[in-house]
């Protein structure tokens, strides 16, 4: 489904500030896999994302997404394969527009696009089977502008947004950082029911050891822009946090930072 082979991404590239943001990074990840990253700050692991999606051009190696070499499309020409969220739950929806709008705008996605927009009532019922499922009530706020809502609902339908149209990949940059601990419990488990239920090959960043060895199938650790573990199967079901934590500290000189470590 996802393979990079021999990335590497430099930044400030010929300068007193040159570094090396990916190195040689091998990474293959089958169709379904959740695979949650973690590591240390300047890590890789956004870089990563950054990559995968467009954002950041490689100096070399190559991206293939479903078979398909896709190092050289732009961003928005992957973004009909690729679902996004972002540590900011304002990002990836229009304030000033509503539940629908939104909804009806992230249906589109993939569609040719026409000067005409439009939301049918087959549409409506679609997108208010789908806020139902989220158990937040906000089948009842279609109306709403997205604005008004709080963080966790805003990340929660931004995840719907993405999903809505099933993408060849989810990527999940901290999505529940930004939110307190209760609700980025509850975003966590409509994220992992929405994964399962679709089928949908994941990469979840995470800031929380617990998290990362909760969710999904694999876990990566990153390191100064090198792939340092990738951790699955009963290896992976039988670890625990401290298992990982002294595994990581074992294996690099960066520092844990207290986001990491934490375990709830």
């Amino acid at each position: 489904m996802l393979k990079l082979n021999d990335v590497n991404i430099t930044f400030n590239k010929g300068t007193v500030n040159e570094r090396k943001a990916l190195c040689e990074m091998n990474l293959h990840i089958n169709k379904g896999d959740f695979v949650t990253v973690i590591g240390s700050n300047g890590a890789g692991k956004s870089t990563l994302m950054n990559a995968v999606c467009g954002s950041y051009e490689v100096d070399s190696g190559h991206i293939l997404l479903a078979g398909k070499d896709v190092t050289r499309l732009r961003e928005h020409q992957r973004a009909k394969y690729i679902g996004r969220l972002f540590q900011d739950p304002l990002k990836g929806t229009a304030p000033n527009m509503t539940i629908e709008e939104n909804l009806g705008l992230a249906y589109g996605r993939g569609k040719k696009r026409t000067l005409a927009f439009g939301i049918s009532k087959r549409d409506i019922n679609v997108f208010r089977e789908k806020l139902a499922s989220l158990g937040l009530g906000l089948e009842d706020r279609m109306k709403t502008p997205v604005g008004l809502l709080s963080g966790g609902q805003r990340q929660a339908l931004t995840l719907m947004m993405a999903t809505i149209v099933t993408p060849s990949l989810l990527l999940l940059d901290e999505h529940t950082a930004a939110l307190d601990p209760k609700t980025a419990g509850k975003v966590l488990e409509i994220t992992n029911r929405i994964v399962k239920e679709n089928n949908i090959t994941t990469l979840m960043i995470t800031h929380n050891i617990q998290n990362a060895l909760e969710y999904g199938n694999r876990t990566l650790v990153l390191s100064q822009g090198k792939l340092l573990m990738d951790i699955e199967g009963e290896r992976r079901e039988n670890m625990t946090t401290e298992d990982l934590m002294k595994l990581y500290a074992d294996s690099t000189d960066d520092v844990m930072s207290d986001k990491m470590i934490l375990k709830s």
